[in-house]
């Protein structure tokens, strides 16, 4: 039985426990996540009836008739468990059972009618073990104890050996392999039960798969539907649904809701129609559409910052790497020469109407070791001579004020740059993560101005990134320049 959410599966749950139903219950609570092979596994018994939410389970196969050989785990992991795990303080290991009625819907149930913990522990495994089986077993238990000693391992070792034990790979344990014997004889003692109510089950039409509501996604409802005749078993699948679920009370209830008060259908009368059906296909379709548009522009506004956490994280790499760190530097500085000529000079102007002065100043407010330079010097000179004397003028000062900190300790002003680049750019990119999600909430409400919000997103947020990378340049520069370490003390001699 499938149900879309947790709540409605422990509401059909708490229905079929006032009707005496015997049942198993899976969905994402941790005490049913615990016990979710075991419920899979018995979900192809005949008779078996299993609760779940559409996509729990998924993975397994559920084998008509049981799967015996995770019974016989099952049974070996519950003699073992007692006898070899040790145990934790205020803990006592789980035995698994059938799941016990619970409260809810059921309260006022007659106790009479609620599956009792006898009738859940004759249904956990086919049969009894045979007395040579199960005499078997009690050897094997004695002898792992004194082999792995008494309640030594924890539970995850236990299961982790119990698996090896099912399978076929070689093992140079002999515990393991006495394991594997017994787990083999117990498979085979079940197998003769199994085999018959495997046939019993798939004469009565295989696995049947009810659905109590359809999903949002028809996805999920083939998933479910999957659950019935796999690997050529037989199976079916067949969905309840109602005009006050989500899906139909949304896309187009009311109007079926309509239909039935005018010819006056009876409200728990069944209606089959393959116009309903059609209907419902559609509004699934409407759904997926509708979540598939909200997923693709999440996509798209992610993968602009994707693009600029790219670009960011190549240059720092580069840096951790040590790779050219002088020529980053000088590069950075180039870059802002341009920048302080750009500003201050209009190329549409005649040459004696630029403003050196100003240009000059801003030069030396980030290069302080070009104090001597003056506005005539750069007089008559066109914008790309200017460009490249004051490249010039930056790394003849560069190259002073490495010889300056090369003094103190050689390797310093390379370990300098290093701090200084990572320093600046985790900073900055702290700041900017901060600015872009400010500007992603924001831009929404452009579209009221008729643009669109994702290319305005692309635009602004490819200028914030250039302005980054611009200040992470300019702040590198005037670090640099201003970087003034001091000399170790030298340690008085004590007297």
């Amino acid at each position: 039985v499938g149900t879309t959410s947790v709540e409605k599966s422990e509401v059909i749950s708490s229905l079929l426990h006032e009707q005496g139903i015997p049942h198993n219950l899976l969905n994402a609570k941790p005490e049913n996540v615990e016990r979710e092979a075991e419920i899979v596994a018995q979900a192809g018994r005949a008779g078996a009836v299993t609760i779940a939410t559409n996509m729990a389970g998924r993975g397994t196969d559920i084998i008509l008739g049981g799967n015996s050989d995770y019974m016989a785990r099952l049974k070996v992991r519950e003699v073992l468990l007692p006898r070899l795990v040790r145990p934790e303080e205020g803990h006592r290991p789980p035995v698994p059972l059938q799941r016990e009625a619970s409260t809810g819907f059921a309260a006022t149930a007659s106790p009479a009618k609620a599956p009792s913990e006898a009738r859940a522990v004759s249904r956990l495994y086919p049969c009894e073990l045979s007395s040579d089986t199960d005499e078997a077993l009690g050897s094997v238990a004695r002898e792992l104890v004194s082999l792995w000693g008494d309640r030594s391992l924890t539970v995850l070792e236990l299961e982790d050996r119990i698996s090896s034990a099912g399978e076929k790979a070689p093992s140079d344990d002999s515990g393991i392999m006495q394991l594997r014997d017994v787990i083999g004889r117990i498979r085979a003692d079940y197998d003769s039960v199994i085999t018959t109510e495997q046939s019993q089950v798939r004469d009565n039409g295989g696995l049947h798969v009810i659905g109590t509501e359809r999903h949002e996604s028809r996805r999920v409802d083939n998933q479910l539907r999957g659950r019935a005749g796999r690997q050529g078993d037989p199976g079916s699948t067949r969905f309840f649904l109602s005009l006050e679920d989500n899906l139909l009370r949304i896309f187009g209830g009311d109007r079926v809701a309509g239909l039935m008060n005018a010819f006056r259908v009876e409200e728990d009368m069944p209606i089959e129609s393959g116009m309903l059906t059609r209907s419902l296909e559609g509004a699934q379709k409407k759904v997926e559409t509708y979540y598939y548009d909200i997923r693709k522009q999440v996509f798209e506004y992610d993968e602009v910052m994707n693009n600029q956490r790219r670009a960011v994280y190549a240059e720092r790499r580069r840096v951790l790497e040590g790779r050219d760190l002088k020529r980053q530097v000088l590069g950075y500085g180039e870059r802002t020469m341009d920048d302080i000529v750009e500003a201050y000079v209009n190329p549409e102007l005649p040459t004696e109407e630029w403003d050196l002065t100003h240009l000059t100043n801003k030069v030396k407010e980030f290069v302080y070791l070009l104090q001597d330079l003056q506005p005539e010097q750069l007089a008559g000179l066109a914008m790309e001579e200017l460009k490249a004397f004051l490249h010039e003028q930056l790394r003849i000062a560069y190259d002073l004020k490495e010889a300056e900190i090369e003094q103190l300790r050689s390797g310093l002003m390379r370990e300098a740059e290093r701090f200084f680049i990572l320093q600046q750019i985790d900073n900055l990119w702290r700041e900017h993560l901060q600015s872009m999600d400010a500007l992603r909430e924001s831009v929404g409400l452009r579209g009221y101005g008729q643009k669109d919000p994702l290319i305005e997103y692309k635009n602004e947020g490819y200028d914030m990134f250039l302005e980054m990378m611009t200040q992470v340049r300019r702040n590198v520069i005037y670090s640099m320049f201003m970087f003034q370490p001091q000399p170790a003390p030298v340690d008085e001699a004590v007297v």
